[in-house]
């Protein structure tokens, strides 16, 4: 019941008044681990060559959603060759730290890339600039400001899965929109609850779990299985070009512990612990 301890304290901690830079310095409340410098490189490559083996088209505008901790993926665009890198998130939670930025700077540089010049940068102002970056920070409104058929490529790691459920088909169908005709996305999702890395979260119905008791405290998914996922992007505009799932051998909970509102998902559907999806526009 360590799952049920966890939401506990998470409803409390959530509503105490210390700022998000606090919860993150402790680990609790992360958005990701973009705030580290190898991991925002990890992922920006792993998608990247999903999307396009070769290399980035020269030039390309890109779309990072839910960029969380950092605007690494910024300085990644750039030296990827990006004309225009946005950031897509649903508040501020990027650290501030400059120094940081130009670290990662300094090691994209050693790997032969071109790396912004952040020498006299000193703000996150300065850094977007240099690096020819927008960070947006108003979710599906911030997306609804972008033009249409403008981007040529849009990435999330582990960030779907935290769209609120009622915004979800609205922000796939932005996604569609704005990307150009033939352009390509990928996107991994991560399926488990961030309770114990389990299906817990199932447990519950949608009137409670969607409610902004649970949906602000730092532990939502939005619970859409895989596959209602998978067909919600087929259905908001996109071809499937490549799909592949992590899987759990057996289902991690009882179906007795399942909320009615799941049980119409057979043990194979809810196995699907993760899933990576390569889209074209």
């Amino acid at each position: 019941m360590k799952w049920a301890l966890k939401i506990i304290a998470k409803l409390i901690i959530a509503r105490l008044p210390v700022p998000y830079s606090f919860w993150r310095s402790i680990s609790l409340f992360r958005h990701g681990c973009m705030d580290s410098t190898g991991y925002p490189v990890k992922i920006f490559s792993l998608h990247l060559k999903r999307a396009f083996p070769d290399r980035l088209p020269s030039g390309a505008i890109i779309l990072e959603l839910g960029p969380g901790d950092s605007v690494a993926s910024a300085l990644l665009g750039y030296a990827n060759g990006a004309s225009k890198t946005y950031l897509v998130d649903v508040g501020n939670f990027v650290r501030k730290d400059v120094v940081f930025y130009q670290t990662l700077a300094a090691e994209i540089s050693n790997t032969g890339l071109h790396s912004p010049d952040l020498s006299s940068a000193m703000t996150i102002d300065d850094i977007l600039e240099a690096s020819n970056a927008r960070y947006l920070t108003d979710g599906l409104a911030s997306l609804r400001t972008i033009p249409s058929r403008s981007v040529d490529y849009i990435w999330s790691h582990s960030v779907l899965e935290h769209v609120r459920k009622e915004e979800l088909a609205s922000v796939l169908a932005e996604l569609q929109r704005i990307l150009k005709p033939g352009s390509r996305s990928s996107h991994n999702v991560d399926y488990q609850d961030h309770l114990a890395h389990s299906l817990n979260n199932l447990r519950f119905s949608e009137q409670l779990w969607e409610s902004s008791l649970f949906a602000n405290s730092g532990f939502y998914t939005n619970r859409v299985p895989a596959i209602q996922l998978h067909k919600m992007l087929q259905e908001a505009g996109f071809k499937i070009l490549h799909e592949e799932f992590g899987k759990w051998p057996v289902l991690p909970i009882s179906r007795c512990a399942l909320h009615s509102d799941f049980t119409k998902f057979t043990d194979e559907e809810l196995c699907n612990r993760t899933s990576h999806v390569l889209l074209q526009a």
